[in-house]
């Protein structure tokens, strides 16, 4: 139904106990894959089966941010955070199509979005050095239904940090609640 259970490892409760979406009323949807921010911010993003995709703080059950059709309704199978970028995220979709979020350029869905054809993609992954921020990279690591993989380098607007980055990421989260 979407839920994300929320718990510790010492088995103490955690507020709140579930994560949902923000509709109301039973849907038939599941979470897919959960990605949490590698930059210390205590948020994480959800892809589900629906094709929504939801940014939760740790701190609220409800998302502070969901794009509900932002893959046209496809399955999100793959998400990851950058390494390098706060406010920056890559999701997959079943179709094998590949979309960049950048919230600072805008927080309404996709900025880029590439189809991987004509091998089905089946995994991705976002590699690189984030502690080279300026003379680092960032690349993306596709692995196809065939066996290929393949490595793409990401645009340097996608890379490099922009000034005060995660103070701008966290003003648009407080923002949105």
């Amino acid at each position: 139904m979407g839920l994300i259970s929320h718990g510790t490892r010492q088995d103490w409760r955690a507020s709140p106990r579930l994560f949902k979406p923000r509709h109301r009323g039973v849907c038939p949807v599941k979470v897919n894959v959960i990605d949490f921010s590698p930059f210390g911010e205590p948020v994480f993003l959800a892809g589900c089966s629906d094709g929504s995709i939801r940014l939760h703080q740790l701190t609220s059950e409800h998302p502070v941010m969901q794009w509900s059709d932002s893959t046209g309704g496809r399955a999100v199978t793959g998400l990851q955070w950058s390494l390098t970028r706060a406010a920056v995220f890559l999701a997959q979709d079943d179709s094998s199509c590949v979309y960049l979020w950048d919230l600072l350029e805008s927080d309404l869905g996709p900025v880029a979005k590439q189809l991987v054809s004509p091998d089905r993609l089946v995994a991705m992954a976002v590699v690189g050095e984030p502690e080279k921020n300026s003379s680092g990279f960032l690349a993306l690591v596709l692995a196809r239904a065939s066996g290929s993989v393949d490595v793409q380098f990401l645009k340097k607007e996608w890379v490099s940090p922009v000034a005060d980055e995660q103070r701008r990421l966290q003003l648009l989260l407080q923002g949105a609640v």
